[in-house]
């Protein structure tokens, strides 16, 4: 018969847990298993049990020659789960609020992971006060602005990694011809600070894409509006003014 650990031995386990997470933090090439002993104070066969939970739950990684350990990919995981949903919460405020100055535009959220941009958060003309959060859309990797963005600042191994999944002789060629020509376009939008569709030698639809940067500096994500080809010069004006201050306002808050 399998017994429950007494409460207060639970509770121990969890915060022996935490201090060899905290021990095995911020060190650049690890620690090995007598470190970590030593710095959270319980012997070494004890804080081995430990690590092999943890490594087994991705918290922790194991280098060797010699062995030793360091975070895993889970914390970045929960970090990053609870930034994006922090990010999701905050746009969708922002969005909702710049939509009620312009019912005549529509406005989106874009975000980017392994080469792909993806439509997160979607508020449309046509259904005013309807915020979508699409499943599954995603945009064309050299064809829509926003992806164009995010390739824009990418640091160098996503850039990289951008041409590995997609190809510009597959997919890139017929929208821009050379190479040279994107590469002209993303300096552009580099110097510029935000990408219209217009950039664009390809074109089914009418809109801006502005960055949006976390507390770090770093491209977290992409505000767009966009717009039916008819709409006058003036509002256009006003729905780019909005995608800026909207991109302004999501980044303040991160």
């Amino acid at each position: 018969m399998i017994t429950a650990m007494p409460r207060n031995e639970s509770i121990q386990s969890v915060q022996r847990a935490i201090r060899i997470l905290y021990a095995v933090a911020g060190t650049e090439d690890g620690r090995s298993i007598g470190q970590i002993a030593a710095a959270v104070g319980l012997k070494s066969n004890t804080v081995y049990k430990f690590i092999r939970t943890l490594e087994a739950e991705h918290f922790l990684v194991r280098k060797e020659n010699p062995l030793r350990f360091s975070i895993g990919r889970a914390m970045t995981e929960l970090k990053r789960l609870d930034d994006d949903r922090h990010l999701l919460t905050v746009a969708a405020k922002v969005l909702m609020k710049v939509h009620t100055k312009m019912p005549s535009g529509s406005f989106g959220l874009m975000e980017h992971q392994s080469g792909d941009t993806y439509v997160r958060l979607n508020i449309e003309s046509k259904r005013p006060g309807v915020l979508v959060r699409p499943r599954e859309r995603r945009f064309h990797p050299y064809g829509k602005a926003s992806s164009l963005v995010f390739l824009a600042y990418a640091p160098q191994e996503e850039y990289d990694q951008f041409f590995r999944i997609h190809p510009f002789e597959v997919e890139g060629k017929s929208i821009w011809k050379t190479r040279e020509r994107l590469e002209a376009c993303l300096a552009k939008i580099r110097r510029l600070g935000y990408a219209q569709a217009e950039f664009i030698s390809v074109q089914d639809w009418r809109g801006i894409a502005v960055p949006v940067f976390s507390s770090g500096k770093e491209l977290v994500a992409v505000v767009a509006g966009y717009y039916d080809i008819n709409m006058p010069v003036d509002s256009c004006k006003t729905l780019f003014r909005l995608s800026f201050e909207a991109a302004k306002e999501i980044s303040s808050r991160l």
